[in-house]
């Protein structure tokens, strides 16, 4: 067995603060006469964890990229690491800074700065996946046979994430958070987000900007605020005005209930009593934290980190080894998956295969049609293949990519099951033109986009299966 020690970073920008972690991911290949040769990450350890850094604006609409820029070279000297040294990692935009008139292009601008093969992420189903890996949710998960939930609250939502033997199995968000009403040490009343306007009118509750509000104000307030979402996250209530996104609520309801992020973190605080003693940090955040401890809900073992904890070690996964690369392209960024299921019927009908294939080809080219890739091809639902299905795949995939996206030059492939070397070689074979590039073992959802990163162990590469979602 043959292991190697890879650099990764997480760096999160969030509504309230902003914070950096370093991590070592170590990284075995396996190979003996019995199986197919392996490689996957075997441990995941934190080297460095930076300061928590007010998130620097340059307005009320605007992120201060300048500051950013300086915070992260900064750190990198703390950590004394270099950009050559970093091979992973992510850069995460949260909650309300995601919203932001310039998140997406500061997002991508850090991850470039921030070394080889750094992602820029966004959005609140990844950012709620990314919380429940760092809070130590997801591994729980996998000890017990209960359903836990993940409530990742910032400053200005609240990012839900069930797990179950150790996989996240629904996701949603409520705008929910200790940033959205902002106050001064006196108690006057700075900022109300429009996001709490139908939920405090449902309420009967009038908080305006500018004037004071009394302790038992804000202290109701905070209890229905985390009332209401633990009932939403329980599954007692079905629907509530403070989700970001139309959501309808499963019939899964979790065991047990965890709280990471800041407000998790100041769940182990005193209970504030005055109203200077809540507005420590200009906002309603210790109150919060308060009401959902009085809701019996616990801490997450990892609380204030736990986003940037699954950025910088948890967003990173590893190829199958039996890939087939035929492209000098990597390492490739922000490609849009779609996924084509392979077999739906009782049996293998290439006819029906096909016509799935052309019709997501062709439903994609309407959108994708910028850069070379323009999709990743995920193919879920492999039964067993043989020679005669291996070429009529090949035949398919092949058809229907060259008719939809003409100026392409390079094809990629995703696999579930360990078939990616045969089928890139056979894609290779009938096509002289394309670049292939074709993975297997790899865990990917429609709509989301994965980033492929440069062989790190064998013929293994890093790759990372991402949500990209901005909104000003």
């Amino acid at each position: 067995m043959t292991r190697q020690w890879m650099t990764s970073i997480g760096l999160d920008i969030g509504t309230s603060t902003t914070k950096l972690i370093v991590s070592e991911l170590l990284i075995a290949q396996s190979t003996d006469q019995f199986t197919l040769p392996g490689c996957q990450i075997i441990d995941r350890r934190v080297t460095y964890a930076s300061s928590i850094y007010t998130t620097p604006m340059v307005n009320e609409y605007e992120i201060d990229v300048v500051q950013l820029t300086q915070l992260l070279q900064k750190e990198y000297e703390q950590a004394k690491i270099t950009l050559e040294q970093v091979h992973a990692g992510a850069v995460i935009i949260t909650g309300e800074s995601a919203r932001k008139q310039n998140a997406e292009k500061i997002v991508h601008y850090l991850a470039e700065h921030a070394g080889n093969f750094v992602v820029a992420t966004a959005g609140a189903n990844l950012e709620g996946v990314l919380a429940a890996k760092g809070s130590g949710a997801i591994e729980r998960s996998s000890q017990t046979d209960e359903i836990i939930a993940n409530i990742d609250v910032g400053g200005g939502t609240a990012n839900i994430a069930l797990c179950h033997d150790g996989k996240v199995i629904e996701t949603f968000t409520l705008h929910v958070g200790g940033r959205l009403i902002r106050l001064d040490n006196d108690g006057f009343v700075t900022y109300v987000s429009s996001h709490l306007t139908e939920f405090l009118e449902n309420n009967s509750i009038i908080l305006k900007q500018g004037e004071k509000a009394s302790f038992q104000q804000l202290s109701s307030i905070c209890q229905l605020m985390a009332e209401e979402t633990v009932n939403y996250v329980k599954g007692i209530s079905k629907a509530t005005s403070l989700l970001v996104s139309p959501h309808t609520r499963s019939a899964i309801q979790p065991g047990s209930l965890l709280v990471s992020g800041g407000v998790g973190a100041m769940m182990k605080e005193e209970e504030p009593k005055t109203i200077e003693e809540v507005t420590v940090h200009g906002d309603i955040g210790p109150l919060l934290a308060y009401h959902f401890h009085a809701l019996s809900v616990s801490p997450a073992p990892e609380t204030a980190r736990a986003t940037v904890i699954g950025a910088g070690m948890q967003n990173t996964e590893l190829s199958g080894s039996t890939v087939y690369i035929r492209s000098d392209r990597l390492p490739l960024k922000n490609v849009p998956i779609v996924d084509v299921p392979v077999q739906q019927e009782e049996e293998w009908e290439p006819e029906r295969f096909q016509e799935r294939i052309q019709k997501a080809f062709t439903q994609t080219s309407t959108l994708f049609t910028e850069n070379d890739p323009p999709v990743a091809l995920a193919l879920s639902h492999f039964p067993y293949c043989n020679y005669t299905m291996l070429q009529q795949l090949t035949k398919a995939i092949l058809a229907g990519f060259t008719a939809c996206f003409k100026e392409a030059k390079c094809l990629v492939v995703l696999c579930e099951q360990d078939i990616a070397k045969a089928l890139g070689q056979a894609l290779a074979k009938q096509s002289k033109e394309l670049d292939i590039i074709c993975l297997d073992q790899i865990d990917f959802t429609h709509g989301d986009y994965i980033d492929l990163g440069l062989p790190v162990a064998g013929e293994a590469i890093s790759v990372s299966v991402k949500t990209l979602a901005f909104s000003s």
